[in-house]
């Protein structure tokens, strides 16, 4: 009898666990189709889940950053964890596969440290880094993971500035912006100008804004609705990046962004934009 009841218990258990699997997982893939975010009230109402369920999961979510709560609209969006959780993760990522070659091609034209960026709660992220032979420069390695302050890098400002404008504007304004160097942007007034200014370019460039002696260049790719999913970047030493082989250069980023752009069904990407 004691045995069965010890069955019959751990059986309840497990029914009871994987119920609140299925609420947990249900709760991840639809924050994971809204990039908007949502909150408990949206979530509840959706997913036909109790409030009280909800914000439980989401509280116990948020403490290892699985989910991320933005305190101005109390939405909630997939967290950085699940993209830094392990590289079979990464490796899984169906965009970075097929961007791999064009970075290692764009690598080895360039000569300098190619890498992949990827837009997530409102912060770039790199999802992927090829380095040049001659990049030995330890400053010049993009680790896999890291997150990219959108106010003074090239991979990062150029996935901004394709946000709305409503975005940018409550994006950059709830934040005060450390300054790395001399060039760092750091009044939210000159930052949303010079946004709109890579916007009507295409293009972004950090002029030794968060290192200084370091340059990088970075291009949008787009998918087939014309929405920024990610960039394209290539950093170096300043000396090597320079006004005399910036154009060649900016035109290698960009036309990689596109070749990268037409493989995701983009259909407008074939015209460079006029590098100034």
């Amino acid at each position: 009898m004691e045995r069965f009841s010890t069955i019959w218990n751990n059986k309840k258990m497990n029914e009871e666990y994987m119920k609140s699997l299925e609420k947990i997982i249900k709760i991840l893939d639809y924050l994971s189709d809204v990039e908007r975010g949502a909150g408990i009230t949206e979530l509840s109402l959706e997913l036909n889940l109790p409030k009280s369920t909800v914000h439980r999961i989401l509280k116990n979510l948020s403490r290892y950053s699985v989910v991320e709560k933005e305190d101005e609209t109390s939405r909630y969006k997939i967290g950085l964890r699940l993209f830094k959780y392990s590289n079979s993760l990464l490796r899984s990522f169906d965009l970075r596969q097929m961007v791999k070659p064009i970075l290692k091609k764009v690598c080895n034209e360039t000569q300098e440290t190619t890498f992949l960026t990827v837009w997530r709660n409102n912060q770039g992220l790199c999802i992927d880094s090829i380095s040049s032979s001659r990049s030995t420069n330890t400053h010049l390695f993009v680790e896999i993971g890291r997150e990219m302050p959108f106010h003074c890098t090239a991979s990062s400002k150029i996935l901004l500035a394709n946000q709305s404008i409503e975005d940018i504007k409550r994006i950059i304004n709830k934040k005060n912006f450390l300054r790395y160097t001399p060039n760092t942007i750091t009044d939210h007034e000159k930052l949303l100008i010079h946004l709109l200014d890579i916007k009507n370019k295409d293009y972004a460039i950090c002029d030794e804004e968060l290192e200084e002696g370091i340059k990088a260049i970075a291009a949008p790719i787009k998918n087939i609705n014309g929405k920024t999913v990610a960039s394209i970047t290539i950093t170096g030493l300043a000396k090597r990046i320079s006004s005399s082989n910036m154009e060649r250069l900016i035109k290698i980023v960009t036309n990689s962004a596109q070749e990268i752009s037409k493989k995701l069904g983009y259909k407008d990407g074939s015209t460079l934009k006029k590098v100034n």
